[in-house]
């Protein structure tokens, strides 16, 4: 049997759970709460919807789940748990911050991507969008024709809703039996172009249903919305590097 060093510490005794982690994860919670109503107050019109509603009760019921370890708290360490506490405050302000400003950052988020991504359609007004310039001065808009993605560039020049054969052939047209007997005055000289009725054409949040379009005969970079398209729209601005279409 050994004998016990005298210099060995004696094993401390368990702690016994106390009500101070009960304590904390109340008071976490009723500051989300104060929190929540001041930035409601704060920011009026915000939550008008019962969807808005729904979002901030689940919102703070996460926040409740995540804070729950507080509950176990057996000891005060005053700086520790004031940092654990500023956390979560901090987390739960980012989050409400977020909600209440989702719209404005939506707004920036895409106006940003439409910057980046040239042909990015962003939503400016009811029935109203606006797309930017591209680096080589061109407008381009993504849309669909029968259901196949199409990057169309917008040119003032052309008549005519004008496909290249590779985005008719992706649409599902069959372009070796279209009869080319239209004749177009393009850079580099007359080409053929064939008419075709496509049963969808979508440009941005504009949509069509039973547009006639040209194929064109020659292989083309890109396809074109001509003033065919243009004179559908209520009206179309170009300022400030910008392409606004109402319709």
């Amino acid at each position: 049997m050994s004998t016990p060093s005298p210099w060995a510490h004696p094993p401390k005794p368990p702690r016994k759970p106390s009500r101070l982690g009960h304590f904390l994860w109340l008071a976490a919670l009723i500051g989300i709460g104060v929190l929540i109503w001041a930035l409601v107050d704060f920011f009026p019109g915000r939550a008008t919807t019962p969807s808005d509603t729904a979002s901030i009760v689940q919102l703070v019921a996460i926040l409740a789940v995540m804070s729950s370890g507080l509950l176990f708290v057996k000891d005060w360490d005053l700086k520790k748990k004031a940092k654990q506490i500023l956390g979560w405050a901090g987390i739960a302000g980012i989050l409400m911050l977020g909600f209440s400003f989702q719209e404005p950052l939506l707004s920036l988020f895409n106006r940003l991507r439409s910057e980046i991504i040239p042909g990015t359609a962003i939503q400016t007004g009811p029935r109203e969008m606006t797309v930017s310039e591209s680096d080589g001065g061109n407008y381009f808009l993504f849309g669909t024709v029968n259901g196949a993605r199409v990057l169309f560039m917008v040119d003032t020049g052309a008549s005519d809703i004008v496909l290249a054969p590779a985005d008719a052939r992706r649409a599902g047209i069959d372009t070796g039996a279209l009869t080319y007997i239209q004749a177009y005055q393009t850079a580099n000289g007359t080409g053929g172009g064939a008419r075709v009725k496509v049963q969808e054409l979508t440009a941005g949040k504009i949509a069509f249903s039973n547009v006639t379009v040209s194929v064109n005969q020659a292989e083309m970079n890109g396809s074109l919305l001509g003033m065919t398209f243009l004179r559908r729209l209520k009206s179309f601005e170009f300022r400030d590097r910008k392409l606004t279409l109402r319709w």
